[in-house]
């Protein structure tokens, strides 16, 4: 029976917990440090049954030899933080992305995990997806030549959820590059197998915020049932399912004054072979004009692929024809979270290598944060490690 510790029992992490349970290989989360730990004690989850609870994860970690791997799922200020304590460990590690969201935290990071012994699971889905096996597959067997360009895009549906809730606060999350681009620019790293070396960015909130107050509900406004951006209304339109909710958790107001974050962004990357990537991502699309995905440029051929349509679309550029690869099935993260899932369980029982390591995490969220350092300066960047002093406000 593998023995699982929790670091920080949020939303992501505790879906991940419990989609280990899918391979039915036997384990049990023994231990969660949480300050809500009371509150999580309570609340009626039979998962956590046989879970010791602490506040803290010093706590937790007193008892590290009683655990098999854990699990960091704070908020993303605190992901490198909690790593670093863990590093004492020489645990299996399942890391929350991002890994860091400041230029220091990478380097603290970097040099906790140093030789580490054990594998670390980066959350990273995209790239372990069946479409992005898939296309590297394409890709590795040369039928449409050497990737030298790529036009990337990530509009996704619910963009608004970065403005009701925690994530509207720049000082937990680091900015919108490292909430979604962390992903993204991750698997066109992954399916070039390169790191890229510069970076040109811009990024503007174009459409959300304003002059209501920032800690203003919907709940709690006079507009509520007038506002587009009301649960009132989207459940008008057919977006909500069954009844109208106004959620204390993510129910902030999206018109608040006083947002750091930005509401769309774009960068320019150069790869270490030349290779030139488009990136662009939007908070604000909805329903069916929601899109994820790529296309891939060689000299043979072109690749296209997007998550939301579940679709790969192979153009071959020697002669006139289109090879369309349709997939089915609805899993969390397009199936990227039931490998991650197998990962980290390969990584406790047998300590398997991990297929989205650390310092892929790492170098991740170092081109996300110089995309923001170049769209907040307005000049390009070289995407490597800073030196160890370096500003925070870079």
């Amino acid at each position: 029976m593998l023995r699982v510790g929790i670091i920080g029992y949020g939303n992501r992490v505790s879906h991940m917990a419990k989609a280990l349970d899918v391979f039915h290989i036997p384990y049990q989360v023994t231990a969660v440090a949480d300050p809500r730990w009371r509150a999580i004690q309570t609340s009626d989850d039979g998962f956590l049954d046989n879970a010791r609870f602490y506040e803290s994860a010093e706590e937790l970690l007193a008892h590290a030899d009683e655990l098999d791997g854990l699990m960091v799922g704070t908020r993303c200020s605190l992901h490198t933080e909690m790593a670093c304590k863990v590093a004492a460990t020489g645990l299996p590690l399942f890391l929350e992305k991002p890994v860091a969201i400041t230029f220091d935290q990478i380097h603290r990071l970097a040099e906790a995990f140093r030789d580490y012994p054990a594998p670390t699971v980066v959350s990273f889905p995209l790239r372990l997806s069946p479409i992005t096996q898939r296309v590297k597959e394409i890709i590795d067997s040369g039928q449409i030549g050497t990737v030298e360009n790529v036009v990337a895009w990530c509009n996704v549906p619910y963009g608004s959820i970065y403005f009701r809730s925690w994530h509207r606060n720049f000082d937990q999350n680091g900015g919108l590059f490292l909430q979604k681009a962390t992903h993204d620019l991750d698997n066109i790293n992954y399916l070039l197998g390169q790191p890229p070396v510069w970076v040109s960015a811009m990024k503007a909130r174009r459409v959300y915020g304003g002059d209501m107050p920032f800690d203003l509900q919907c709940k709690d406004c006079d507009l509520r049932e007038s506002c587009t951006e009301s649960p009132f209304a989207r459940f008008r339109s057919g977006y909500e399912s069954e009844e109208v909710i106004f959620s204390e958790r993510n129910g902030y107001c999206v018109f608040s004054e006083g947002f750091e974050i930005e509401d769309m962004g774009s960068c320019l990357l150069e790869y270490a072979s030349g290779a030139q990537v488009s990136y662009t991502q939007n908070f604000f699309a909805r329903y069916l004009a929601a899109q994820r995905g790529a296309r891939l440029y060689g000299y043979k051929g072109t690749i296209e692929f997007d998550w939301y349509s579940n679709q790969i679309k192979v153009f071959s550029h020697t002669a006139p024809t289109v090879d369309t690869i349709d997939f089915s099935g609805n899993m969390p993260h397009f199936g990227g979270d039931r490998e991650l899932a197998y990962d980290f369980l390969m990584a406790m029982r047998d300590g398997t290598p991990s297929r989205s390591p650390l310092d892929a995490g790492i170098l991740s969220a170092l081109t996300c944060l110089w995309a923001r350092e170049s769209a907040d300066s307005r000049r390009s960047c070289q995407v490597a490690m800073p030196d160890a002093n370096v500003s925070e406000s870079a």
